[in-house]
């Protein structure tokens, strides 16, 4: 009888499993310390006439030569998202979740939005996250390289009639738009795995 609490444990995880999974409940992002200075890959954007920085799914403003995080802006657009985002749908709309935030796709990236109206619900991870490695070997800044591959997604879409930020594109066509990608990419002078 020892054993019991794994046994109640693995039920609960196997009845979880199967059902739908809300969204993360929300919470204020976290702050981060203020920092001299922000790794490479961060994003320089601006906002509301204002420049700001992302970086890890994090904002900043400059002060005092430090780069202080703030509180995500509701409006802003930023290239990527980090690793570790979840989706989730609320009917035939995808949103993505980090850290607090809420952002939807939009043509220059993804642009943060209020939390959705509907009860949000946790889309299933796909197997393969689709998610390619990309080096810039020709030695391409970050804004360079945002642009280069947005681009690319833009070419690649087109050729492939597929699209990984809309949930209805027929996912029997993901590997002909990564080969697109690629190839895109790659005549840039990117390498791409």
């Amino acid at each position: 009888m020892k054993y019991w609490p794994y046994l109640v444990i693995a039920l609960i995880s196997i009845g979880a499993a199967g059902a739908p999974q809300h969204a993360p409940p929300d919470r204020p992002q976290e702050r981060r310390p203020p920092v001299k200075e922000l790794p490479r890959t961060h994003h320089r954007i601006e906002f509301k006439g204002e420049p700001l920085y992302y970086w890890g799914g994090h904002f900043y403003h400059q002060s005092g030569g430090m780069y202080v995080s703030i509180t995500v802006p509701i409006g802003a657009i930023v290239p990527s998202l980090p690793g570790g985002f979840v989706t989730i749908g609320t009917g035939p709309e995808r949103y993505y979740y980090y850290a607090g935030a809420y952002y939807r796709p939009v043509s220059e990236g993804y642009v943060v939005v209020e939390k959705p109206a509907a009860t949000p619900v946790v889309l299933p991870a796909e197997e393969d996250s689709g998610k390619l490695i990309v080096y810039p070997a020709g030695g391409q800044s970050s804004d360079q390289a945002g642009r280069d591959r947005y681009e690319c997604h833009l070419w690649a879409t087109d050729e492939t009639d597929f699209d990984p930020t809309v949930s209805s594109s027929d996912v029997s066509l993901k590997d002909d738009y990564r080969r697109a990608m690629s190839a895109c990419l790659e005549a840039r002078n990117y390498v791409v795995k």
